[in-house]
């Protein structure tokens, strides 16, 4: 069975007029095929969640992810004179209540959120 966990990113612009060029970026660079049921489109970028998946660094998929990832922190987050501001959010919440991993790069609007909530049974 393995250990699961639910996993967003998000990958955008921090102004609307810059989301063509990460848009193509993303179309270009992004595992879109590998993520394609999950993947959003808004007005600044791309959001992607999966639930209930394993992702383990050694999977070729979260390698690509991660990939991407690294490549779009790089290109957009980093603080360059000139350069398209960009702004990285990724979130992973696993089954066991403190396992929640939370990472943003570059000047992020908070697009990710977490919650947990109590069920009664009773």
């Amino acid at each position: 069975m393995g250990y699961r966990s639910d996993v967003a990113a998000a990958f955008y612009a921090k102004n609307v007029e810059d989301m063509p060029v990460i848009k193509l970026w993303l179309e270009e660079n992004f595992p879109i095929d590998t993520f394609a049921q999950s993947i959003r489109w808004f007005a600044k970028g791309m959001v992607f969640n999966e639930e209930n998946v394993k992702w383990y660094d050694n999977y070729p998929e979260v390698m690509a992810f991660e990939e991407a990832r690294d490549k779009f922190i790089e290109l957009f987050c980093d603080d360059k004179e000139g350069a398209v501001v960009g702004a990285f959010e990724f979130m992973r919440v696993g089954e066991q209540y403190d396992d929640v991993e939370h990472d943003v790069r570059g000047d992020y609007d908070g697009v990710l959120d977490c919650n947990r909530s109590i069920s009664i049974s009773a």
